[in-house]
């Protein structure tokens, strides 16, 4: 690409396929800060592009704003999952 050329290609198909090879945790917060961006009714508008429910999309929203992210390589919250079997 030339200096000066025009860059003229849609992200929104890009910004699905990225969203796609996200962890459950890193979708959850990329859904908060795009609804930050959004402004008013970001929630439901981000919950709409990338079906996702609206309270994930406010989960992200408030752990990013209140700065409590969970450690690299942890997905869900302590006792969050599923519970296994006990063994008989």
């Amino acid at each position: 690409m030339k200096k000066g050329e025009n860059f003229d290609i849609d992200p929104r198909p890009l910004e699905q396929l990225f969203f796609n090879v996200l962890s459950e945790k890193d979708k959850r917060l990329f859904c908060g800060l795009e609804a930050i961006r959004e402004g008013i009714h970001g929630v439901s508008i981000i919950s709409d592009i990338y079906k996702v429910h609206p309270h994930t999309v406010r989960a992200g929203k408030s752990e990013l704003l209140s700065g409590t992210l969970l450690p690299a390589g942890q997905i869900r919250r302590k006792g969050g999952g599923a519970k296994k079997k006990p063994r008989s």
